[in-house]
């Protein structure tokens, strides 16, 4: 058998020998329905385990003004051709950011770290445009606002309902409405989140 036979047959082999895993985003997003938001080729399961997967949230919930939104789900746990996730953070697309901070005026950044009412712990970036040029005591005053409600909102909800409202606007209207009574304000969003528990091991 030729060199090249020999590497053709390699290459088969090893191909034939991979499965396809279906992703499936952790429950929460839908009512606790999981749905597939992805797939992924593997010889040996235990390879994807930790891989993360990134989505947008308009496939996830068919609203398509949500498509700026981007989530990320890490494999967990694989059965049979079955890779189950956990949400592990979302983030805006770089182009939204660039067209927020073209619109508005002055822009108000904070950092949470936070924990749920069931004890799952996230970094939470949150950030708020004035409508008009502020002061600097009028920032600080809506920044503390902001790290206040979004500590407070975070104790008030278990993990899953506080992603649904950070991902979803709901946590940023409840912010906007609070604040925007210090100083007028154009607009707050939750930028980011991040989940601080490691998969155990």
């Amino acid at each position: 058998m030729s060199q090249r036979s020999r590497t053709s047959r390699r290459m088969v082999d090893k191909w034939s020998a991979k499965q396809l895993y279906r992703i499936y985003s952790s429950p929460g997003f839908l009512e606790g329905e999981e749905i597939i938001v992805g797939e992924t080729i593997a010889d040996d399961p235990a390879k994807i385990i930790r891989r993360v997967i990134e989505v947008s949230l308009s496939d996830i919930n068919n609203d398509y003004s949500k498509m700026h939104v981007k989530l990320q789900f890490q494999i967990i746990e694989v059965i049979g051709n079955t890779a189950r996730t956990r949400f592990k953070g979302h983030t805006f697309s770089r182009d939204y950011l660039r067209f927020l901070v073209r619109r508005r005026r002055t822009r108000i950044d904070s950092i949470n770290t936070v924990k749920t009412s069931d004890g799952i712990p996230f970094r939470v970036s949150a950030t708020g445009f004035t409508a008009h040029r502020s002061k600097t005591s009028q920032k600080d005053a809506i920044r503390r606002r902001m790290l206040n409600i979004i500590e407070d909102r975070a104790k008030e909800l278990t993990g899953v309902e506080f992603i649904r409202e950070a991902t979803g606007g709901k946590l940023s209207s409840t912010v906007y409405f609070a604040c925007k009574k210090i100083y007028p304000l154009k607009g707050v969003e939750i930028q980011k989140t991040k989940l601080l528990t490691p998969i155990s091991t």
